[in-house]
């Protein structure tokens, strides 16, 4: 009876430890598997990135007060190719950080831009004096951008599209003739089609929209990279275009301000 109870307990003991060994076997393979399918995604998702990076190699941030502190010097060294800095906002406001990030921009290497916040309760006259009042000569190097997005209780049921293209018109042409340049829009694909025709403008918009004039892309947070990868913590816009394209981009510009001068 005692052999046979040192039988089974040993029949059972081997029975345990193979569906341990089994267990552990399946918990091994499971890591591999786990690993194996991890390293495919982040080699995938490099590869993404890298023809992302390929694709729009000319790409900018935009900062406000908002922002932590941004060395322009670094951006540069990441691969960044122009900044557009936030100077104004509605009737009065003035970034605090507006003066402080357009003196150190310069020299930086980078193009760079100025924006003004667009506001629907403001009339148009105190938009344009407020920019007139914060920019002076600091007009940078790109066309200045007029930033347009809903807010609190605007949006697209309660704003008139055509009062909106009235205003815009309005502000573009003075924006147009103060700075000799075109005039980019950043909005959204639904104002695009509302404010296309207004002349000497060009457009920002959401990176998988099109059209005539668009020039610039805004980026979604997966695709807000520098050259090697690394997120950045801006947020980033994109030049439509080749680094070829990009220089002959700027070329334009720079023929505007001579025949402005000229005239």
């Amino acid at each position: 009876m005692q052999a046979q109870t040192r039988s089974d307990y040993q029949r059972a003991h081997r029975r345990r430890l193979s569906r341990k060994l089994g267990w552990t076997s399946v918990i091994l393979v499971g890591l591999v598997l786990l690993g194996v399918l991890i390293g495919h995604h982040v080699i995938n998702r490099h590869a993404r990135q890298q023809v992302f990076l390929r694709n729009y190699p000319v790409r900018g941030v935009m900062l406000d007060q908002t922002d932590e502190y941004a060395d322009f010097n670094q951006l540069q060294t990441n691969g960044v190719k122009y900044v557009y800095l936030r100077a104004t906002q509605g009737a009065s406001l003035t970034d605090d950080d507006f003066n402080n990030n357009y003196t150190r921009s310069i020299g930086s290497g980078l193009k760079v831009g100025v924006y003004h916040q667009y506001s629907f309760s403001s009339s148009v006259r105190e938009q344009e004096q407020n920019l007139k009042r914060t920019l002076g000569n600091n007009i940078g190097d790109l066309p200045i951008m007029i930033n347009l997005s809903y807010y609190n209780d605007y949006n697209a049921e309660t704003v008139d599209r055509k009062q909106l293209a009235r205003r815009m018109r309005q502000l573009v042409a003075w924006t147009q003739h103060y700075s000799q340049r075109p005039v980019l829009i950043k909005t959204s694909a639904t104002n695009y089609q509302v404010l296309k025709r207004i002349p000497h403008t060009e457009f920002l918009l959401p990176r998988a929209k099109s059209g005539r004039h668009v020039t610039f892309a805004s980026l979604a947070k997966q695709e807000q990279l520098y050259n090697n990868g690394k997120g950045s913590a801006f947020r980033m816009t994109a030049f439509r275009g080749s680094t070829v394209q990009w220089n002959q981009y700027l070329q334009v510009l720079k023929q505007h301000e001579i025949r402005s001068d000229a005239a």
